[in-house]
């Protein structure tokens, strides 16, 4: 039986929770069937408390301490914070950082480390990060790339792994977490049976999820980068009008832009042009060559390449998931 330890931080998000659990119980009810003996034991552990509650007011008992028994894997779960203020509030708080001291002396127990959403700031912030690759939920990635210029941040991805810490995007990318844990300590056939149980699709992406609004926002210059780029979304671009109309030389844009976003001009001009695209093909039946004129493309081709490399998809299964009627 391989022990997976729960980090059950107070006032945890409930569903990261009850997911973990839900994925670890049919892996056993599946290993159980299959091999006649479970493969997992959960224990919810938080250092220096017997009890905790979770945001929705659920209780649970914990442990506090962890044993001497050898430790498949810890797991962080999101903790249901959403703005940049609330992960400063958090993460400033005295409880936090007893266990985030916690988590750095802990770390090296543990042969896999997973955390989903915010919790992934958590992982970041007790320096398990550095140097290495990572995602977290879309909308708080220009936050988390100021914080941890150290961490390769992708947030256009749904999972990254790295040295045996394994990241996952937003709140219930935690069954993509706990899938690709069940993979790495039972095999892939084990993961893909508990998908199929639970009817869970492969999402290698949250791309086709992600508003450039949402991101640009947490700088005043990307925001007006943003709303001049939607202003102009079907001219021809150029980064150097850009900058003037922005009062800004090109190479101070390219910074600011880069700081806030992790992306320059271009590519980040490209990406409100792709969820414009995205949006005018999932609810409209207007055809591709008239979304991509409308888009500043001059040909669907670009346009499909860009929406390919920004969304992570194409735009017929962008049209399909949205149960619209294909162009023509």
């Amino acid at each position: 039986m391989r022990e997976i330890v729960v980090l059950a931080f107070q006032g945890l998000f409930d569903s990261s929770l009850a997911l973990t659990l839900d994925a670890l119980t049919t892996a056993n009810r599946l290993a159980e069937l299959r091999d006649g003996r479970a493969l997992f034991t959960v224990t919810l552990l938080h250092p220096g408390r017997r009890e905790i509650e979770t945001g929705q007011g659920g209780r649970y008992r914990v442990r506090s301490r962890l044993g001497a028994r050898p430790k498949a894997a810890l797991i962080v779960p999101g903790l249901g914070l959403t703005t940049p203020e609330e992960i400063e509030a958090c993460l400033g708080d005295a409880e936090t950082q007893r266990v985030l001291r916690w988590l750095a002396r802990c770390a090296e127990r543990f042969p896999l480390i997973g955390a989903s959403c915010s919790a992934v700031f958590l992982l970041a912030e007790a320096g398990l990060l550095e140097g290495r690759s990572a995602t977290t939920t879309w909308w708080l990635a220009p936050d988390f790339r100021r914080r941890y210029p150290g961490v390769a941040l992708d947030e256009a991805r749904m999972l990254t792994e790295s040295d045996g810490v394994i990241c996952a995007g937003a709140a219930l990318a935690q069954m993509d977490l706990l899938l690709h844990l069940i993979s790495r300590l039972a095999g892939p056939r084990l993961a893909a049976e508990v998908a199929r149980s639970l009817a869970i699709e492969a999402r290698p992406s949250q791309a086709r999820y992600m508003v450039s609004s949402a991101v640009a926002g947490v700088g005043e210059d990307a925001g007006r980068a943003e709303a001049w780029a939607r202003r102009n979304l079907a001219k021809p671009f150029r980064v150097a009008r850009m900058a003037k109309e922005l009062g800004m030389s090109p190479r101070t844009l390219d910074r600011r832009l880069r700081a806030a976003t992790g992306v320059g001009p271009s590519r980040f001009v490209q990406r409100i042009r792709s969820e414009q695209a995205a949006h005018l093909i999932e609810t409209t039946d207007l055809s591709l060559p008239e979304i991509a004129e409308r888009v500043g493309y001059r040909d669907v081709a670009s346009l499909r390449r860009v929406i390919r490399r920004e969304r992570r998809a194409n735009p017929s299964e962008l049209r399909r998931a949205a149960l619209l009627r294909p162009p023509g």
